[in-house]
């Protein structure tokens, strides 16, 4: 077992950020690529939080991209907005590296302003799970994302390279179908 006092780069740092990370619904291949843990160490991370009678609620198992997550004007405003919050949270750092604990927040934030706003529930304002925000900051962190300004409206909107929806702003957009 690895020595260290270090809380956020030693083993017991990983292995407390695993298991937040875990409690939070992260997919296990998320949680072994943020904390370096083994695909066997978080199995037995996961048995043990069981253990202890807490239910894990991952609803996904695979990381999907732009391609299959932004596929109409409805989903790039979510999309659009759990960014934005994600990098109001985390700075513009979130642009270089993903930083969890501001992804967390903005995933909360996201689906505290999801519950306040009447319009966002039915099925075409499905929402996005943890593992969806992680890979939308994933394509942010590389360069397959951005975060882009409106000249007409001065929204930002998220707009990725791989997202099967027109590249224009999906808040214009949205405003042109109500007044058709």
């Amino acid at each position: 077992m690895e020595k260290s006092t270090d809380y956020k780069s030693g083993w017991l740092g990983r292995w407390i950020a695993a298991r937040h990370m875990a409690l939070a619904g992260y997919i296990t291949k998320i949680i072994m690529i943020e904390t370096g843990l083994t695909y066997k160490q978080v199995r037995r991370l996961y048995q043990d939080i069981e253990n202890d009678g807490y239910e894990l609620e991952r609803r996904s198992r695979t990381f999907r991209g732009g391609a299959t997550l932004i596929h109409s004007h409805t989903s790039k405003i979510q999309a659009s907005l759990l960014m934005q919050l994600y990098r109001n949270i985390g700075g513009e750092d979130v642009i270089r590296s993903i930083d969890i604990k501001a992804l967390n927040k903005a995933f909360r934030m996201y689906h505290a302003i999801r519950k306040e706003v009447p319009g966002m529930k039915g099925a075409r304002w499905v929402p996005f799970d943890i593992t969806d925000a992680w890979c939308l900051a994933s394509e942010l962190r590389c360069g397959d994302a951005m975060l882009e300004q409106c000249d007409n409206c001065e929204c930002t909107y998220f707009t990725s390279v791989n997202q099967r929806t027109c590249v224009e702003c999906p808040f214009c957009v949205a405003d042109k179908s109500k007044a058709a």
